[in-house]
């Protein structure tokens, strides 16, 4: 018996290296392109971009710049460089949001003083002015997006094996572009040659006020949540303009100066530190790398297929963790996957397939128990009916575990998920689980002509080996959901809970009670409408998490096309 194991065991760890081995040279493919992208955007931000700068690493730790960009020697410095580079970065472009506000700020109380003097003319011309400033404002913020977009598709965890690194600042700075664009989209009707009347400019001016508050807010946490130090009077004094001038020609000054400052943060912050190189990039080091085991062309189709599919809207209560940030559905699924965010959106998916997946197995378990409970609370004329019933049903949830397989299985076939046991996406225990069901619930041994002859008679003792059978599985599997539960809030962050036993049972009997029957119906009720509940959640999963996520469509993709490693 050892000597069986123990050749199991190195089966395991001969494959695990295979698979190490593999992903070691993907991993270091990647490394040297994120490499190769932050040392382009190190090299050119300028000194003076950085002077009065100190990074903060802990209350009674600081750095120089100096210190803090010094040349790599090794995976350690790499790190850090990588930490320091992004967090200049992050704070840079909340310097351009601040900024920005600040002159949105001075136009804003120019305005403010024309509305108060009762200076219609002035007071619409003010307004009008502003909003255009915003609205000439969408290319600069749209570049800041698109570099943000751009860092944020960067799988830090894949590269730095679990290191909490900063996030960049891409939800801040869509708010701003968010907003931007609503302005755009709220002045398209209106007749550029005439000025609005004063109950537009009104409402424009209070929505400019209440973006401005919201938006400054915004920004002043960022500075609080950064650490980086710098000479505060370097920060307010940036804005120079003489408050002395005539009100009107001050209005026109500010926006004049707008204009300049997109176009020199647009220069400086997104066209100088390469981001358009590395969103379409001419030259082989800055090519993502492709991990030669993944047909790339096919599964980028195949996710783009899936991400437009309404099944993931039934998934909106589960946040992924990711690098010590909570993504939505929604922020997983609005882009469109291409060769530069593959690497990352094909982790956030399979990670919100395993939080999602085990949800379901969780409630599963707990159903098991609630259901099967029903059975062992009547009489024993009640019981073997009872669980003939609740067979009935698990028999049933066999096309559920069957949805669930084929998505694993397409992923798999795919190369989708991590084989690494300690990657936060590897989906292998869900398909162990998955196919444990399956096995159990293979030719219908669960189905109601198995316990009951021909004579109609209940075959009492299979219909009790089989329920040792199932409280056999549900203790293995309580074990294993145990594990995977323990540290489930790293990887998941659940809005609703999971199933509670004792409220399940309470909810059955509820409904039974108040039906106007004797106690024997009401039992009877009961257990019905536990099964009816059963019944109904297994349905609803393998709609909601096989049918409507478009996996049919996925599959059949698979089945024709060739196996074919990689066609780029």
């Amino acid at each position: 018996m050892e000597f069986y194991s123990l050749i199991l065991i190195s089966i395991g760890i001969f494959f695990m290296n295979i698979d190490e081995g593999v992903n070691c040279n993907y991993r270091d493919d990647y490394k040297n392109y994120i490499k190769t992208v932050i040392g382009h955007i190190r090299s050119n931000i300028g000194l003076n971009e950085m002077l009065n700068l100190k990074f903060k690493e802990d209350s009674n730790f600081i750095i120089s710049i100096e210190e803090a960009f010094k040349p790599e020697i090794n995976y350690h410095n790499f790190k850090n460089n990588y930490f320091y580079t992004i967090s200049l970065l992050n704070f840079k472009y909340t310097e351009i949001l601040k900024h920005f506000l600040d002159y949105i700020d001075i136009i804003l109380q120019k305005c403010k003083q024309f509305h108060e003097r009762n200076l219609k003319e002035s007071f619409i011309s003010c307004v009008t002015s502003l909003v255009e400033e915003v609205k000439n404002s969408r290319t600069m913020f749209e570049n800041l997006y698109n570099a943000m977009a751009f860092i944020s598709y960067i799988d830090v965890r894949f590269m730095f094996k679990g290191a909490i690194m900063p996030n960049v600042i891409i939800d801040e700075i869509n708010f701003f572009l968010k907003y931007v664009l609503q302005k755009i989209s709220e002045n398209r009707h209106l007749d550029l040659n005439s000025l609005p009347n004063i109950e537009d400019t009104e409402i424009n001016f209070k929505n400019l006020n209440e973006f401005h508050t919201v938006a400054s807010k915004i920004v002043n946490n960022l500075y609080q949540n950064s650490n980086i130090i710098i000479d505060t009077s370097i920060n307010t004094n940036s804005i120079t303009i003489d408050m002395n001038e005539d009100d009107s020609y001050l209005v026109y000054l500010t926006c004049s100066k707008l204009k300049s400052f997109y176009n020199e943060n647009i220069e400086l912050w997104y066209k100088n530190l390469g981001f358009e190189q590395f969103l379409d990039p001419k030259t082989p080091e800055l090519i993502p790398p492709i991990d030669p085991n993944i047909n790339k062309n096919m599964a980028i189709e195949a996710f783009n297929i899936l991400r437009q599919e309404s099944g993931w809207k039934t998934m909106e209560h589960i946040n992924i963790v990711y690098n010590g940030k909570l993504f939505s559905v929604d922020s997983i699924m609005k882009d469109p996957i291409d060769k530069m965010n593959f690497q990352i959106k094909k982790e956030h998916i399979t990670q919100l397939i395993r939080c999602r997946y085990t949800e379901i197995i969780k409630n599963y378990h707990v159903l098991l128990s609630a259901t099967l409970s029903q059975c062992n609370s009547y009489a024993n004329r009640f019981n073997y009916n009872c669980l003939i019933k609740f067979f009935d049903s698990v028999n049933k949830s066999k096309m559920m575990f069957e949805g669930l397989h084929t998505v694993l299985i397409t992923l798999q076939n795919l190369t989708l998920w991590s084989f690494t046991l300690w990657s936060h996406s590897n989906l292998q225990n869900i398909l162990k689980w998955v196919d444990n069901f399956n096995s159990l619930l293979k030719n219908n041994e669960f189905s109601q002509d198995k316990f009951v002859d021909h004579n109609g008679i209940k075959k009492t003792e299979i219909i009790d080996k089989k329920c040792e059978v199932l409280r056999n599985l549900r203790k293995k599997l309580y074990i294993y959901l145990k594990s995977e539960l323990s540290n489930i809030n790293t990887r998941c962050n659940m809005k609703e809970h999971f199933f509670d036993k004792t409220q399940l049972e309470n909810h059955f009997k509820y409904l039974a009670s108040t039906m106007n029957t004797s106690y024997n119906e009401q039992s009877i009720e009961m257990h019905q409408k536990a099964f009816k509940f059963f019944d109904e959640f297994c349905e609803y999963v393998y709609k909601s998490c096989y049918e409507n996520l478009g996996f049919r469509k996925v599959d059949r993709l698979n089945k024709s096309s060739d196996d074919i490693l990689i066609v780029d």
